[in-house]
């Protein structure tokens, strides 16, 4: 079983510009209904098979959560099975986004063939990984480099990571032949301020911090989960936040703003880094936290776990055992809460015709990266 649900995006277009944009959707929020009553071990098996997007990390967050809860601490192998397992998927989902669906929106063909033999690789990987595996494969690292050395940075990971300012991104967007450079190119070209956002960042998701800015809301406000907020504030979240101290996403931010070519240029520095870091297994102390739980008091625990698509929370509070309360916070409510970044980045957007507009709300939409369906509908104000 898998949660059904998807957005709409309306644009109110007066023939030159968007003077509106709203955002609904129908994503049913009743996890924690589903789980109501039942065993903490029971529990932590169903919750991930009520999502079809982003599994490796929503049974991370949901087996995080409930360990937090009943005060458990698994053993640090397990830890780093789920956070190695949560960055593989990231890549997987990073190389799909930019050689299959980036494509495909911009209107260009798609690299099928070599996604596809990686990502049979990647499946028995992630099997692995929930079975008892902590580290990725060294064969497995050299083939998803491989790949991305050729299709998506046209020159090896170390090279490309080494292009620290605009300059350097410039060169390689003008000479590159992959299609991520290419479309890269063509956006700066046609619609370089696209998306354009003065949404605030995401902080990252400390312990202190989300105790401080998000705890009391998500326990106190039962909306949250559908339009949830960083005291007060909206927040975008993903890779673009997560990248933000980047040398190169730093200076393109600093230069272009947070628009849908930043946040691409964020994701692609982002799965750079990622390939870096799996040569070695994952989970020691210098590396980013990409899952992090703890107690919120007697039989509350809370999980954050960092996903391709940004920040997921899964709060859980126990009763005996059993599952008194569950809420689960995806990426997915934060980019496009009714005034977060995606309405932002559209509001004022200037289009010459509305097959024109909706194509760069597609794109626009591509770069916050749903968990679920995205209607466009386009009309008249």
């Amino acid at each position: 079983m898998s949660l059904p649900g998807e957005l709409t995006v309306r644009l109110a277009w007066d023939g030159r510009r968007v003077v509106r944009v709203d955002v609904e959707s129908t994503r049913p929020l009743i996890a924690g209904r589903l789980v109501a009553g039942k065993p903490a071990a029971e529990a932590a098996l169903m919750l991930p098979r009520l999502y079809s997007i982003c599994g490796h990390a929503q049974n991370a967050a949901a087996r995080s959560a409930l360990d937090a809860a009943a005060g458990l601490a698994p053993a640090p192998q397990a830890l780093a099975a789920r956070a190695t397992a949560v960055v593989l998927e990231t890549i997987h989902e990073y190389l799909w986004r930019l050689l299959i669906d980036w494509p495909r929106a911009m209107g260009r063909s798609p690299v099928v063939a070599a996604v596809a033999a990686v990502r049979q690789r990647i499946t028995p990987a992630l099997q692995g990984l929930a079975g008892g595996d902590d580290s990725i494969a060294p064969a497995l690292v050299a083939a998803l480099e491989a790949l991305a050395d050729e299709h998506v940075y046209g020159e090896p990971v170390d090279a490309w990571l080494n292009r620290a300012d605009a300059a350097a991104f410039d060169g390689w967007i003008a000479a590159g032949t992959t299609l991520p450079a290419l479309l890269q190119r063509e956006l700066m070209a046609t619609a370089p301020q696209l998306g354009r956002s003065a949404t605030m960042l995401m902080p990252a998701a400390t312990a202190a911090l989300l105790q401080q800015a998000v705890v009391p809301s998500l326990r106190g406000d039962p909306s949250f989960a559908r339009a949830p907020y960083w005291q007060g504030m909206t927040a975008e979240t993903g890779a673009l936040a997560r990248t933000r101290s980047w040398p190169l996403v730093a200076a393109l931010a600093d230069r272009d703003g947070h628009t849908v070519a930043t946040r691409m240029a964020a994701r692609l520095a982002e799965l750079a880094l990622l390939l870096r870091q799996a040569r070695r297994p994952f989970g020691g102390d210098g590396d980013p936290r990409w899952v992090e739980a703890f107690a919120l008091g007697r039989d509350e625990g809370l999980a954050a776990v960092q996903t391709a698509r940004g920040l997921l929370l899964h709060r859980a509070r126990l009763d005996d055992g059993r599952v008194a309360d569950y809420q689960v916070v995806a990426p997915t409510e934060w980019n496009f809460h009714p005034a977060g970044p995606l309405v932002q980045g559209l509001e004022g957007a200037e289009a010459p015709d509305a097959a024109v507009l909706e194509r760069h709300a597609r794109l626009a939409v591509q770069a916050l990266d749903p968990c679920v369906a995205c209607n466009i509908e386009v009309g008249h104000a």
